[in-house]
């Protein structure tokens, strides 16, 4: 039956994806000193444009509110790994952006959590079995992003 096949599949993926995130906080938290959010962030400003982002894009692509993003940058100002920049242009927005120490950081649970995932998913599918996983998951990321019903897919 399609609708328990459907429902089995998605089971299968919040356990597999609640063990691995799971795995992966704790071992960035123990070998590179930050959290698995705290890699996403970075990795988010890193992959934009000049290494900042508008905190309003910051908080959606987080998938956390304004307020909450505020505490997070926060702390991460505190550290050293991010900065904020007001642009003269226009004092309303605020960019958060990443720092060289903030670079340095995401570098170290980078390398951690490549490793972390590929013992937990390269070295148990074949290449052609994670080839076909990766199809799968980006056509459902795909119809589902472009049918507009699960925001904050893209």
């Amino acid at each position: 039956m399609v609708d328990s096949d459907a429902a089995r599949a998605w089971g299968n993926l919040q356990q597999l994806y609640g063990a691995v995130r799971r795995l992966l906080d704790q071992r960035i938290e123990a070998e590179a000193g930050c959290s698995l959010a705290d890699h996403d962030l970075l990795t988010a400003l890193r992959c934009s444009e000049r290494g900042q982002l508008q905190m309003l894009d910051l908080a959606d692509r987080l998938g956390v509110t304004r307020g909450g993003l505020t505490r997070i940058i926060d702390r991460h100002v505190d550290r050293g790994w991010v900065r904020r920049v007001r642009p003269e242009s226009n004092r309303r927005e605020v960019y958060a952006v990443l720092t060289d120490e903030g670079g340095r950081v995401l570098e170290q649970a980078r390398a951690v959590y490549l490793r972390v995932l590929s013992e937990t998913l390269a070295e148990h599918l074949d290449a052609g079995e994670l080839a076909g996983f990766l199809e799968c998951s980006g056509k459902l990321v795909g119809e589902l992003a472009e049918s507009g019903c699960c925001p904050g897919l893209r």
